[in-house]
């Protein structure tokens, strides 16, 4: 056979039964076309027709249309942890159902390989500022966090707050004594006593990070092996308004194509286990669909929701965080 001839078509290897309308849908050509192309090119014995579904090792594929999907296609079933440095801004907008609570902020993280530096911006709530003295109080005392340098394992997992020291200096010297003076209640000072026990060794107290929605997905240990496009795993999510944990049987799906805006997408799907809390009852459910840079594998966006129930009522954390478009590389 020429090389020219040989030049028109590639092999693809067939895995299992081939299904003649869902392969041929891949290569953006009909049964009809894509059956004519092959018998054209194929052995006696790799003949096919329309009607009889058949194993066969490999069909013949045009050679444009194999390099139009190729261009597609993740070369890997791996999610390697991003070793880049550079600086983005992530918009946050999380609700709360059936609180209709909704909260918004921006974060800036500012990324070198195996560590991160965070700095939250202002918390609206219901798209207005923070107005009641207790949410003030939280809000003032989490910004004592800021810049919070952390470092991440090869999965991504949040693994020590680097600067725990300064923080704690910064709660103890500048922030503890203004709020003292500014708060002055019973509950108030409960509750800066809690946080005077908390920044004083965050990495302790690291669970107060795991019971922040934003921490636990964006530092979910999603960069890993992912056999056959696919992983099965356990999760636990903090609900807030209940005040406790939720459990899910979960489902990783790295999807084999690259999306129509060139990113890296994979699925998050689950079912909540059955618990004390909801025997014989519905069960929550968990659907988030990550989006990674193609080249660097950084978060582009986060996208889905988290539900429980309490007493037959369903709890709903709805969640988006999306890259803005004056991120930068360093």
């Amino acid at each position: 056979m020429k090389d020219s001839v040989i030049n028109e078509y590639k092999k693809v290897k067939v895995e299992g039964i081939l299904n003649l309308k869902e392969f041929s849908a891949e290569y953006e050509m009909t049964p009809e076309e894509l059956l004519s192309f092959h018998n054209k090119h194929c052995s006696f014995q790799e003949l096919l027709t329309l009607s009889l579904p058949k194993y066969v090792e490999y069909v013949y594929i045009p050679a444009d249309k194999f390099e139009t999907r190729d261009q597609k296609l993740l070369k890997s079933t791996t999610l390697d942890l991003p070793v880049v440095s550079s600086e983005k801004t992530y918009g946050v907008v999380i609700k709360f159902l059936p609180k209709n609570l909704q909260i918004h902020y921006r974060i800036k993280i500012k990324r070198t390989p195996f560590h991160l530096e965070l700095t939250k911006e202002k918390t609206y709530v219901n798209n207005q500022e923070i107005d009641k003295v207790i949410e003030q109080l939280f809000e003032k005392a989490e910004q004592v966090l800021y810049p919070l340098q952390m470092s991440v394992k090869k999965d991504g997992g949040l693994q020590n707050i680097i600067n725990h020291e300064e923080i704690a200096k910064r709660w103890k010297t500048d922030c503890l004594p203004k709020m003292k003076d500014y708060y002055q209640s019973e509950t108030t000072d409960q509750i800066l006593k809690q946080l005077d026990l908390a920044y004083a060794n965050l990495n302790l107290k690291k669970e107060m990070f795991e019971r922040n929605i934003f921490y636990k997905l964006f530092f979910l240990p999603v960069y890993k092996g992912y056999p056959n496009f696919f992983m099965k795993d356990f999760l636990q999510i903090y609900f807030s308004s209940l005040s406790r944990n939720a459990g899910y049987t979960i489902e990783y799906s790295l999807h084999k194509e690259y999306t129509k805006g060139n990113k890296i997408a994979l699925k998050i799907t689950g079912t909540e286990d059955e618990d004390g809390f909801n025997k014989n009852s519905s069960k929550g459910k968990i659907d988030l669909l990550y989006k990674f840079e193609r080249e660097t594998k950084e978060i582009f966006s986060i996208n889905g929701y988290l539900s429980t129930f309490e007493k037959g009522e369903e709890y709903i954390i709805e969640f988006q965080a999306y890259e803005q478009k004056h991120s930068q590389s360093i």
